[in-house]
């Protein structure tokens, strides 16, 4: 697509004309030319959609032009010669129907009595294959043709069936279909069989194939639909009288168990369509005089409160406008059987058929008198029984919602019926894990919204403040987003229509319809706002209290905590007056409930202690003694009732951790032996194995130290010394205990650990080192990292430097952690710690205490974290590539660097115009930066370590970015240089050898690097010892190797290396490829024949073979199968292949007994 056509694509969209009419006339004028193009027609179908798509909003601006721009489209399809061109203009103008509704275009389409027969041949002469868009528009062009005021048998011919059939005929063909087309054959059949000349002679027929259709058994799905759908159409056009004789025996067919039960929606949806269509043909059409009728709907006088009768008529009246009965008049006893099935339809099982049948009862019910129509009424309330189920109370709302909307729900039903729409608000009835009633509750804000533009104020001004704390809660603290922003809506609305509600305007500002999506914004800040106006307060507590602590879901359960938090100082005296019921669930037999509670009370206490703070009072002066024993003593009694063990005990120890942790930070007064209590809880918890247990335990018991063991600024140090020495204990048990055990060593208050800080580092560096047994406690070791971060922090001025020092090494010797199993690097997590802990100890140092940065360490350390930043793991080498560049521009107070980094000044260029927002993690900003370090003397080998790794990868991306940055800085590199880098390589392939991690990608290093040419100078100069060098190792590395992928890699380096000018090298690298070719790994086998014969092909101008025999060797290694032949058969063409190219035979060295 072109960049014009592209700048045709938009997103918003407002206009007040048909700005494009220039534009879809040339697209209707031109569009027969890209017809077959392919590419061309599709960009031109493209256009015209996105041009008309923009009014889908707007359709009404098409209005202007829609006369000719469907003479232009009807002409084309008058005039085409080819399927293909009348393709196209029916694809155009469906778009355009679509946009502006059928309802709308057909009203424009011609109905000459001369396009009848037009219109007709054309529809019986397409191919089954046609496309449906031109039997849709086809067909909608025939439905307003065939309302022509003549006779259709004036047009029949002897030649031809009559056109009365050939109609019916299409339209019964096309109303099976699986496309379009079945609305619009629909929509003609409604239309055509209401005409005076057919209706006596093709409609009984019509309704007998339609009801055939749909009752027979054993017909699809479909074919049942199509059938129903055809008798609704019908009767939704078809005069009443005309359809009187036919509403018996359909609504007979109807209440059978066959549709009305189907499993079908689609089929059970439209049967209770077609049972109110029918019950209005068994009624008089008549508007009821006794339905309420509200007068004046203006907002302004609303808001503004002007006198309720100002700006009136008489006619305008806002009480009913007529009570009295109409004439009265028989009701056919059918209607009664019909409203029973829409009353049944309300407790269909699918929303879209609840819907229909609250429409169809507020349309039937329109047309009765008052006293039948009060017992829909009341039938309509029964739904909303402890009884019926969930699909009940949602019908019912929606039938409520439709009778208030209609006037048919007079202002003397309003109280019950406001009870009963109230429990609908809050309806959530529990089921297993979960719950249901969201469509309940938002079914029940429509009808608060249909209320609001239904009643006059004063009409609704009872109900009021039960309608608005109500729809305040639901905005506040219900679980779904749809329902909080249909709440907001609804209360939206009532403030503006009726005027009354308290602060309504004030609420409305801060929990508009958007600002209730986000869940914790509308529990935390928005009930808060509204919770400071005394109108809400109690319902907003109440409720939290009551239903939202036993929420079934965990996240709205610790929110309803939250929120009750912040509540707690709007009414006091309510929350008080509820703790006791709290405490009394919190042992109670549902777990939810006990867990919500749990948490409640703790939350609780500590606003209460903050809101005594505040009063300058005491938290025991506001809670009453047996309040305080009661929660001094939940601990005990949670345990005494087991509810710390079996299924729930992971969630309630959790809470407890959570309550203990809140309870410290208020300063509980608590004995002895609750103390104990506590902190056995405290420790067995730490060492669960789920986090989300740990980590509430972590900072439990950091507060509770805080609280019980320092009194008055003094340390109870027996107490403490116990208490450090168990924590020491559990440190040597498993993995999980561990880790729990070291963060909350980390968490410790300063004071608490006064004296004991080097031994706990001591203790803690020890359990982040590797040791035997523990090489997969990744986990362990990544949260003593964290502990070690956060107690040297805290504690560094009381250290010694030595201590410093080795907190620094410690950090230092985790970043070489490459730990895997089978989760993948878990020495990741590890690495990542000990990342974050060398830059808080470093700034913290430098802010604080610059003197004490040890600059040795420093020396170390940044380029370790240099080689972090050009490994493989993206997350951990953004995390290395942000610290560095924070600790290079870091300074202290004084504005003086971190000392000991080295080339700080070669640095600083390098890194001069990184942006502050460079994203480190991304290797295309990464690599091409940290690459420059080879130059520097002080970095080199650690990031030609971690280049290594990233070059010798297996990811895409992440190869080819490490690789080309990597080759672009040798491109630049002087012949002394190179030989320097290749030394260093040798080095580390030295240093790493039998280290898979590095070994295996170095091989493949050394591929790229050797094939990208830039070593050139080495392998021409027969005295360099590189080639020989790297041969050596490269056989130490596969010495008793099993790894096939080391193995292939190294075949790779040997065939590389024959291009050497070192004779020897090369025989050398010959010998060994040779026994390749006879190893028991037929992967291998194949692999170094085929290398090698690329090889010597390669490499032509070195002789690498004798001239004489070259040609047959080489021949020897390309049709030999060295894949599925056994070694035994290979043996001699690979000891015929020695002989040629004059190197000894393998001989197998047997090992000695």
């Amino acid at each position: 697509m072109s960049m014009e056509e592209d700048e045709e694509v938009g997103v918003g969209f407002a206009s007040y004309n048909f700005n494009e009419l220039g534009d879809v006339e040339v697209i209707i004028k031109t569009c027969w030319e890209s017809v077959g193009q392919g590419r061309a027609e599709e960009r031109l179908i493209e256009k015209w959609k996105v041009i008309l798509d923009r009014y889908q909003e707007q359709p009404h601006l098409l209005d202007a032009a829609m006369p000719n721009l469907l003479a232009s489209l009807l002409k084309l399809i008058r005039d085409h010669k080819t399927l293909e061109q009348l393709t196209i203009t029916a694809v155009l103008l469906y778009h355009l129907i679509k946009v502006r509704g059928h309802k709308n275009v057909v009203r424009h389409f011609p109905h000459e009595v001369e396009d009848l027969v037009f219109v007709l041949d054309l529809l019986e002469g397409l191919e089954p294959s046609a496309a449906w868009e031109i039997k849709y528009v086809l067909i909608l062009w025939l439905s307003i043709i065939v309302i022509i005021p003549f006779q259709m048998n004036k047009f029949d011919s002897g030649e031809k069936e009559p056109t009365a059939n050939r109609i019916i005929n299409i339209c019964k063909g096309q109303m099976t279909a699986f496309d379009k087309s079945k609305d619009a054959a629909n929509y003609l059949a409604s239309k055509f069989l209401s005409r005076p000349d057919i209706k006596e002679t093709h409609l009984p027929s019509f309704v007998d194939w339609a009801l055939e259709l749909c009752t027979t058994e054993g017909n699809r799905d479909n074919e049942i639909t199509e059938g129903l759908t055809a008798i609704a159409a019908v009767f939704k056009h078809t005069k009443r009288e005309d359809l009187l004789p036919y509403a018996g025996r359909i609504l007979s067919a109807m209440t059978s168990d066959m549709l009305k039960n189907h499993h079908n929606m689609y089929v059970r949806k439209f049967t209770f369509k077609v049972v109110q269509r029918i019950g209005m043909v068994f009624l008089k059409v008549k508007v009821a005089t006794w339905r309420y009728q509200r007068g004046s709907r203006s907002l302004a006088i609303n808001i503004q409160g002007k006198d309720k009768d100002e700006g009136k008529t008489a006619d305008e009246s806002t009480s009913v406008v007529n009570i009295e009965e109409d004439e009265e008049y028989d009701v056919p006893e059918q209607v009664e059987d019909v409203i029973e099935l829409l009353l049944a339809g309300l407790k269909d099982t699918d929303t879209f058929v609840r819907w229909t049948a609250a429409k169809g009862i507020g349309r039937v019910t329109g047309r009765l008198a008052s006293s039948l129509a009060d017992e829909v009424v009341s039938s309509i309330l029964e739904l909303f029984s402890e009884r019926e189920t969930d699909s009940a109370w949602h019908g019912g709302c929606l039938a409520v919602a439709e009778l208030g909307r209609r006037g048919l729900l007079l202002p003397n039903r309003l109280a019950a019926v406001v009870k009963l729409i109230s429990n609908a608000l809050v309806y959530d009835e529990r089921r297993g894990s979960c719950s249901v009633g969201s469509h309940i509750r938002d079914a029940a804000c429509y009808v608060c919204w249909a209320f609001a533009r239904a009643y006059d104020p004063e009409v609704l001004k009872p109900y009021i403040h039960e309608i608005a704390t109500k729809l305040l809660v639901v905005t506040s603290f219900d679980r779904e987003v749809n329902c909080r922003k249909a709440a907001s809506a609804a209360f939206q609305e009532l403030v503006g229509r009726q005027g009354t509600f308290p602060h309504g305007i004030d609420i409305l500002t801060t929990a508009d319809y958007f600002s209730v999506g986000q869940r914790s914004n509308a529990y935390l800040n928005i009930s808060d706002y509204i919770a400071q106006f005394s109108d809400y307060s109690v319902p907003l507590i109440q409720h939290l209290i009551e239903k939202k602590l036993g929420h079934w879901d965990a996240a709205v359960r610790e929110l309803a905590v939250r929120a009750l938090g912040r509540l707690t100082s709007r009414d006091t005296d309510l929350v008080l007056k509820e703790l006791p019921k709290m405490l009394d669930t919190c042992v109670g037999i549902d777990l939810f409930n006990s867990h919500g509670a749990t948490l409640g009370v703790g939350q609780i206490i500590k606003s209460l202690s903050e809101i005594a703070k505040e009063r300058s009072t005491s938290l025991t002066s506001m809670l009453r003694p047996d309040l305080l024993t009661k929660v001094e003593n939940l601990v005990h009694n949670l345990m005494k009732g087991n509810k710390l063990r079996g299924l729930g005990g992971e969630l309630m120890r959790g809470a407890v951790s959570e309550f203990i942790q809140n309870c410290s930070s208020a300063g509980l007064p608590i004995s002895k032996q609750v103390l104990d209590t506590w902190q056995a809880v405290l420790f067995e918890n730490l060492g669960d194995v789920e986090e989300r247990i740990q980590k509430p335990t972590v900072a439990a018991m950091a507060e509770f130290t805080a609280q019980y063991y320092i009194k008055d600024d003094r340390l109870i140090t027996f107490q403490r010394d116990q208490f450090i020495q168990q924590a020491f204990i559990m440190l040597k048990e498993h993995e999980d205990t561990r880790k729990g055990v070291a963060l909350a060593l980390g968490a410790l208050h300063p004071h608490f650990i006064k004296g004991k800080e080097e031994e706990i580092i001591e203790h803690l560096i020890r359990c982040s080192r590797i040791t035997e047994g523990t090489q997969t406690w990744g986990e362990s070791r990544r949260d003593a990292v964290k502990a070690l971060t956060e107690i040297s922090k805290k504690v560094h001025p009381k250290l010694a430097d030595e201590t410093i020092h080795t907190v620094y090494d410690s950090f230092m010797l985790s970043l070489e952690d490459y730990t895997v199993d089978k989760r993948g690097d878990i020495g990741a997590w590890v690495r990542e710690a000990a990342l974050n802990g060398l830059e808080t100890l470093t700034l913290t140092l430098l802010g604080e205490a610059p003197e004490r940065l040890p600059v040795s360490v420093i020396q170390q350390a940044i380029p370790l974290i240099a080689q972090q930043a050009v490994e493989k793991i993206d997350r951990v080498r953004g995390l290395a590539g942000k610290i560095f560049y924070n600790l290079l521009y870091a300074t202290d107070k004084s504005g003086k660097p971190i000392p000991g980094i080295s080339a700080r000044e070669e640095l600083l260029e390098i890194f001069a115009k990184t942006p502050t927002y460079v994203k480190w993690g991304i290797e295309s900003e990464t690599f091409p930066l940290f690459v420059q370090l080879i130059k520097l003397p002080g970095y080199v080998e650690r990031i030609l370590i971690g280049l290594v790794v990233s070059v010798g990868g297996l990811t895409e991306r992440l190869v080819k970015e490490s690789s080309h940055s990597l080759f672009t800085l040798l491109e630049t590199m002087p012949e002394p240089e190179i030989i320097n880098f290749c030394n260093i390589m040798l080095k580390i392939f030295k240093d790493y050898q039998k280290v898979d991690r590095v070994s295996l990608p170095l091989l493949k290093f050394f591929d790229m690097v050797i094939t990208s040419g830039f070593l050139e100078p080495l392998f021409e100069n027969p005295e360099s010892p590189f080639p020989m060098d790297l041969l050596t190792l490269c056989k130490n590395e596969i010495s008793k190797c099993g790894d096939p992928n080391k193995l292939l890699a190294s075949a790779d380096i040997f065939c590389q290396l024959l291009q050497c000018e070192d004779e020897l090298c090369r025989r050398k690298c010959l010998i060994q490829l040779a026994i390749f070719l006879c190893h028991r790994f037929p992967r291998v086998r194949k692999h170094a024949a085929d290398k090698l014969y690329e090889s010597i092909l390669t490499f032509a101008d070195k002789s690498i073979l004798p001239e004489e025999t070259n040609d047959e060797a080489v021949a020897l290694l390309g049709e030999t199968n060295w894949m599925n032949s056994s070694v035994e058969e290979l043996k001699p063409v690979r000891n015929q292949f020695c002989v040629l190219v004059n190197i000894p035979v393998p001989q197998l060295v047997k090992k000695p007994v």
